[in-house]
């Protein structure tokens, strides 16, 4: 009764998180990442359904299938990482190369050929695990642009090659079992296994909800999608409430020790100015015209540029955290996006620029040069 009722729960969790990743999916951004993780949890929901019906109605032929959706559900999930490197990032033609463990299970099911079920999805963990542990040992050069999110990125990875790393060993207790005539609907392994996935999506929904915010790269993105801008008619226009509240985030992020905190985020910041996070994202887009993000780097931009001309020796890795960006990729990629040239370049064309005022004054006060006439 108890392994009917997670499979029952984690049927729900896991049709929510599906619905809820497809949305993030359409958002454009990270948008073939989310559509990855979004298909791994609605294998997951269709794998727990398949193991509900075998234990209900043990005669039914759905057990095989289950094996087939769990070979095309740990590419699914890597492929959530794997696409999550770049925000822009489209999945190309090679991605088809992950379709071939959950073929060759299904091929194995078609052809009667079960034997061969187990030792495929044991190289399929295998494969998949060697491949995430790769990505965490990347880490920020992977997820480059993720800037502040990264951490809770890191943490997600970490606590899905741990799960994986359990579930295997659970499936070979679960074979081993079967393979001694133990009877599948009572394998206290299996009831470990599902009990794990359970916590893992339950996990990942609260991640969703924002507490913790581990999806805030793209749960963000949602809350900050800007208005349209085709007509002046579609776009809404600012209310007294907007500019006031507009009002207080600008004397907020006029702090440069609040701009420096490089874990700063929509959610965060409304959690400071004690209101929905929607509606500072609201503010944001009808008075400036621009998402939260946008504001952000453009204020950090900002500090980054004074900082630079304030003290030309300073070093820049120094400036970039003092700005409040925690990876030298994202800043030098933000710099250049709003000033049009690298931080370095700023920094060479100030020093010329004050060598040069420096000879004018110079000139000035010794007098205007001779001149010859004629």
């Amino acid at each position: 009764m108890l392994h009917v009722s997670l499979l029952a729960a984690m049927m729900s969790l896991g049709a929510a998180m599906t619905l809820f990743m497809a949305r993030v999916s359409m958002v454009g951004r990270y948008g073939a990442s989310s559509a990855a993780l979004g298909l791994f949890f609605g294998l997951t929901t269709v794998s727990a359904g398949c193991l509900l019906a075998t234990l209900l109605w043990p005669d039914t032929a759905l057990q095989p299938w289950r094996a087939v959706i769990g070979a095309g559900s740990l590419p699914a999930l890597y492929l959530h990482f794997a696409l999550g490197s770049d925000p822009d990032r489209r999945p190309d033609p090679a991605i088809l190369r992950h379709l071939v463990p959950m073929l060759a299970v299904a091929v194995s099911v078609l052809t009667g050929a079960f034997w061969a079920i187990d030792p495929i999805l044991f190289v399929t963990y295998g494969v998949y695990l060697w491949a995430l542990t790769g990505l965490l040992r990347k880490g920020a050069r992977h997820f480059r642009d993720l800037g502040p999110h990264l951490g809770t990125t890191l943490i997600w990875l970490r606590i899905v090659i741990g799960v994986i790393c359990a579930s295997l060993i659970l499936e070979m207790e679960i074979f081993t079992d079967l393979a001694r005539g133990g009877a599948f609907e009572a394998s206290l392994p299996l009831l470990l296994s599902t009990a794990l996935f359970f916590g893992l999506v339950s996990y990942a929904l609260l991640g969703a909800m924002g507490r913790p915010s581990l999806f805030e790269h793209v749960y963000n993105m949602l809350a900050e999608r800007a208005p349209p801008r085709d007509g002046a008619d579609d776009k809404p226009q600012p209310e007294p409430d907007d500019h006031a509240l507009f009002a207080r985030l600008d004397a907020f992020l006029d702090d440069p020790e609040i701009l420096a905190d490089d874990s700063l985020t929509l959610s965060r910041v409304s959690r400071r100015l004690s209101v929905p996070a929607r509606s500072v994202s609201v503010a944001v887009n009808r008075v400036a015209g621009q998402s939260f993000s946008d504001l952000l780097n453009d204020r950090r931009i900002t500090l980054a540029a004074r900082l630079i001309d304030e003290d030309h020796k300073r070093p820049l890795l120094d400036i970039m955290y003092a700005a409040g960006f925690g990876a030298k990729s994202n800043f030098y990629k933000q710099f250049k996006r709003r000033m049009g040239i690298t931080p370095a370049a700023f920094r060479a064309q100030g020093v010329a620029g004050r060598r040069t005022r420096r000879q004018e004054a110079c000139l000035g006060q010794k007098g205007t040069p001779r001149q010859d006439f004629d």
